[in-house]
């Protein structure tokens, strides 16, 4: 009866189920920039907040969770970016999640190996971003209890060429429809929710619009420069690789777009009590600790710059961005 029951609520309700967040709205986990403290302030708007995990040791694992448990009881998530950890590595690191909660939200940017997604999803809530409908279905046949389909409007790193208005049309009539899938890539406005909804999807994800918002922890510069910026301001680019050399990423266009410079060291930042340099060309996004040449280094950003007016509260961002629904 429990699983009749289930099966007929909406996609967004029995997103809402799963995640445990009464609003379809899942907050990406930009690396350096998603900490606890973004993460927390979306939870309590009633969204899913995420704390982005890049090469994090299993200790800052355990003090990025403990700090998001004082800052809030709602439940949060986590995001792991397999491209840059071995399968080693990364198990580690997932257990450490695995055993802070009892059904831990779980999300990785790209696909794991099947293993890794097998045991992610047995022991928790588990989402993987993809850049493809193809891919989206090996998630799901991997054992994800979502998926979020990524576009080219997304600022960050790639995971394919999918055009936007590609993905609104032909997910209705996919074999996906009906399945939970969120939209990300270029969502910033009520319109922009609105329109996935219509489309079908179970929800959406956003990055840029978070990176900005008053809790982020990206540098105030940065997030001073996603204000100010239009998506022709942005460009895709496979300039900034050094770290992560797999994919192009969209970024806010700046001298270090055309590599013309040597990849010399631009500026340093601070994390977890050690001080790290940053080189021209690093996919190291700037910080509040950061400090240097802040305007040359990675700025993700997509076009949803466009609907970005002002540094905010995450609450406020929250609020906004449900008035799709």
């Amino acid at each position: 009866m429990a699983r009749a029951a289930s099966n007929r609520l909406s996609p967004p309700e029995r997103l809402a189920r799963l995640t445990g967040s009464p609003l379809p709205l899942l907050q990406s986990g930009m690396g350096g920039v998603a900490q606890a403290r973004l993460a927390a302030a979306v939870a309590e708007a009633g969204a899913v907040g995420m704390i982005g995990l890049y090469r994090h040791t299993p200790d800052e694992i355990r003090e990025l969770l403990a700090e998001a448990t004082r800052l809030t009881d709602r439940p949060i998530g986590v995001n792991f970016v397999p491209f840059v950890l071995s399968e080693d590595e990364l198990e580690a690191r997932l257990a450490v999640v695995l055993e802070a909660a009892r059904r831990p939200l779980v999300t990785f940017f790209g696909l794991p190996t099947l293993r890794l997604l097998r045991h992610a999803a047995a022991n928790g809530t588990c989402g993987v971003q993809v850049g493809s409908l193809e891919e989206a279905e090996e998630a799901f046949s991997g054992g994800a209890d979502f998926v979020v389909l990524q576009t080219s409007r997304a600022g960050g790193h790639h995971l394919g060429t999918l055009d936007y208005e590609t993905a609104l049309a032909a997910f209705p009539t996919s074999r996906l429809a009906g399945r939970l899938v969120l939209l990300s890539g270029g969502i910033a406005t009520p319109r922009d929710v609105s329109d996935a909804m219509a489309a079908g999807f179970a929800g959406v994800l956003c990055g840029t619009v978070f990176a900005a918002a008053a809790e982020s922890q990206a540098h105030p510069d940065y997030k001073a420069m996603i204000v100010r910026s239009q998506p022709g301001d942005t460009v895709i680019t496979d300039a900034f690789s050094i770290g992560w050399h797999s994919h192009r990423h969209r970024v806010i266009r700046n001298r270090s777009c055309d590599r013309s410079e040597p990849a010399g060291i631009i500026g340093s930042t601070s994390y977890f009590g050690k001080r790290y340099p940053i080189l021209r060309y690093s996919v190291a996004v700037p910080t509040a600790a950061t400090e240097g040449a802040v305007a040359e280094m990675a700025l993700y950003c997509g076009t949803s710059c466009a609907g970005v007016s002002a540094v905010e509260p995450a609450r406020d961002i929250v609020a906004r961005l449900a008035c799709g629904l």
